[in-house]
């Protein structure tokens, strides 16, 4: 029985890989753009858009627009970004629903009213987003089941104990994605999808020597995506602290000229975060004011770097605020290079570099800014 089992087994992987290479042979040449056919359960009417996302978080833009028919749409192009990134679908209610835009026929399949749980396959990274999120889907049932599954059986007891039973199973159910996340990144390692999950699922996870691991396992061909640049930029911003050589930039001044990190080198330098809509900001900027006043001249100098969005109210709020040292502006409020690379998370927020180029200080506000400066300077006359 089981000699023809194994023969059993045996003769049908063989017609399997007989049938494979034969279809193989008969593979059409695989697609240079790319076919979206959508299924949309549930009641929608009207069009859906495709939509491109600038970074993680940064502005959309709607690229191609579909009108649903009977619950379907296509979506089709000649050509693929050179880098397999996300798009989205997004409904006449902007939800969105997450598709990897890359060469070859796609197909999702989504709620009505819950885009988000879409359901994408038919090219490598869609087939992993989509198993990622079935397998998490998975887990969290379980939990859940688990722990209803509990209650009936014993009934709600003491509250702290329930609360600890439910906390350790949410523990073990993110240890056990977590794990498969690694275990995809690593296996995956020159799929975009590798980067990508790193950056929406891991970051926040990992401590910044696991990160930097399993960021040294990526595929060298990715370092050049985008998503593996914003992964690094994350790494370099937890290592973001006092004592470390303050990250190199340009950035457009009030008059277009070009102001740079480097050419001030030699002096104490404060970079004054801000913005003209940034009520605490402006409540702070008479200190600063204070601050420049009286050290301005004695190898020190601000350089204001505004998250404003229009050129008006921030040319306008340095008017009014009297803010007459260099200031800068990109007009990519936090998702600018220079925001990113200093780790802005809020405003308004200060960074004090020395003269040999490294942070000093962080935060610095109010009396404590221009005590901390005024002695530093001090100090550095003497030597």
């Amino acid at each position: 029985m089981k000699k023809w089992i194994t023969l059993s087994v045996g003769l049908l992987m063989s017609g399997f890989l007989f049938g494979q290479t034969e279809n193989t042979q008969e593979k059409e040449q695989p697609m240079k753009g790319y076919e979206i056919n959508g299924l949309i359960t549930g009641k929608y009417t009207g069009m859906v858009y495709l939509v491109k996302e600038d970074g993680m978080h940064g502005p959309q833009t709607k690229v191609d627009s579909c009108e649903v028919i009977d619950g379907r749409f296509q979506f089709k192009g000649d050509s693929v970004p050179e880098q397999s990134v996300i798009y989205f679908i997004q409904s006449h209610d902007e939800q969105l629903a997450p598709v990897f835009l890359e060469a070859g026929q796609i197909n999702m399949t989504m709620r009505a009213d819950y885009f988000l749980g879409s359901s994408t396959k038919g090219t490598i990274n869609n087939n992993l987003w989509t198993l990622h999120q079935l397998q998490t889907r998975y887990w969290i049932d379980s939990m859940l089941l688990a722990s209803n599954t509990h209650y009936m059986r014993y009934g709600r007891g003491n509250l702290a104990v329930e609360d600890s039973l439910f906390k350790f199973r949410t523990w073990e159910q993110n240890t056990k994605k977590l794990n498969m996340e690694k275990n995809m990144v690593r296996f995956y390692n020159d799929q975009a999808f590798a980067p990508f999950i790193m950056l929406f699922e891991m970051t926040n996870e990992l401590s910044l020597n696991e990160l930097k691991e399993l960021r040294g396992q990526l595929n060298e061909k990715l370092n050049d995506h985008p998503y593996t640049k914003e992964l690094d930029e994350i790494i370099a911003n937890k290592e973001f602290r006092v004592g470390i050589e303050a990250p190199e930039f340009s950035i457009k001044g009030m008059d277009g000229e070009d102001i740079e990190l480097k050419n001030f080198i030699g002096k104490y330098i404060l970079l004054d975060f801000w913005a003209s809509w940034c009520g605490p900001c402006r409540n702070e900027m008479p200190n600063v004011v204070k601050l420049y006043k009286e050290c301005k001249g004695k190898n020190f100098e601000i350089i204001g770097i505004s998250l404003d969005q229009k050129p008006e109210p921030w040319k306008k709020a340095v008017k009014d605020l009297k803010m007459t040292w260099p200031q800068a502006c990109d007009f990519q409020v936090w998702y600018g290079p220079v925001a990113r690379r200093y780790n802005l998370t809020a405003v308004p927020y200060t960074v004090l570099i020395n003269p040999e180029g490294k942070i000093e200080a962080l935060n610095l506000r109010g009396e404590e800014l221009i005590t901390t400066i005024k002695t530093l300077l001090k100090n550095n006359k003497k030597k």
